[in-house]
């Protein structure tokens, strides 16, 4: 997005709405986001009610745009600070909000990019937490599952290995001599199948202090999105495996639309609904 359209769009919280609900509302049409029913009615404050199961509602409601104070210009600012990478505490100044505000905006849009992902059951399954809020999945996600990274055409590709884990890493280290390298805590191995590299984060990755991860050369290094990652990954610190999957899947969004578009993808998932948190162990 171009600056003379972003600053059309912040102009007023009537533009910012209108750019929002155009994701949320295909040709306008609204229906229940409990129950898809279409036949509504309108009630006070702009909200609208269902015929079929009572529920009454608001435009955002049940998508992750509503789970923060922002409002809609709020939140475009947010994203164009967020698309430039502007640390969260100069964000915070910027837009003269609380700290902890930006944090969880952040965390928001980095689990609504989790929520378009084809593989995104798989991640709850694992136990992230799908949405805002304390409510957990039933599951403590002690490591951070494995994931299968290819990049095509410049295009990267982070899939979840659901039958992988990390002490089978490990396994395949011992065993086997995969070779295996580390960012901080996150490892990451030679070419496994079609996978230019897999990647986990946890401490089963590190079951005793002789263990190493110091192969050099990997031909990882010398992917496009894998040298994009470790620069980033050198920036973070303390990065838990509870959010690693948040943030490689934000940095899968980024690279991918490293020409342009990003803005727009994440306000497109910020207007998604929020998952239903899965029963532990469906």
């Amino acid at each position: 997005m171009d600056v003379i359209g972003f600053n059309d769009l912040v102009s007023s919280e009537s533009a910012a709405r209108r750019f929002f609900l155009g994701f949320c509302w295909k040709n306008h049409q609204r229906f229940c986001p409990r129950c898809r029913e279409r036949t509504l009615y309108r009630v006070a404050g702009g909200r609208r009610r269902c015929t079929r199961c009572g529920y009454t509602f608001h435009d955002f409601s049940r998508r992750f745009i509503a789970a923060s104070a922002f409002d809609c210009r709020q939140w475009l600012w947010f994203l164009k600070f967020f698309e430039l990478g502007v640390p969260p505490r100069d964000v915070a100044a910027q837009m003269r909000v609380a700290y902890h505000t930006v944090l969880k905006a952040q965390d928001l849009v980095r689990r609504a990019i989790v929520a378009t992902a084809l593989d995104a059951g798989v991640l709850y399954r694992a136990g992230l937490r799908p949405g805002p809020g304390g409510k957990k999945t039933g599951l403590e996600m002690t490591d951070a599952p494995v994931f299968g990274i290819i990049e095509v055409g410049g295009v990267a590709i982070c899939d979840i290995m659901a039958d992988i884990t990390p002490e089978d890493l490990l396994l395949f280290k011992c065993n086997f001599r995969l070779r295996t390298a580390s960012v901080g805590g996150v490892v990451y191995t030679a070419p496994y199948q079609k996978y230019q590299t897999l990647v986990c984060c946890g401490p089963a990755l590190w079951p005793a202090r002789y263990m190493r991860h110091e192969d050099r050369n990997l031909p990882a290094d010398a992917s496009g999105f894998w040298t994009f990652v470790k620069h980033r990954l050198a920036l973070v610190r303390g990065l838990s495996p509870g959010h690693f999957p948040l943030y490689l899947k934000e940095w899968e969004l980024r690279y991918n639309r490293r020409e342009g578009g990003l803005l727009e993808a994440m306000a497109k998932a910020l207007c998604g609904f929020v998952p239903e948190t899965p029963a532990p162990g469906g």
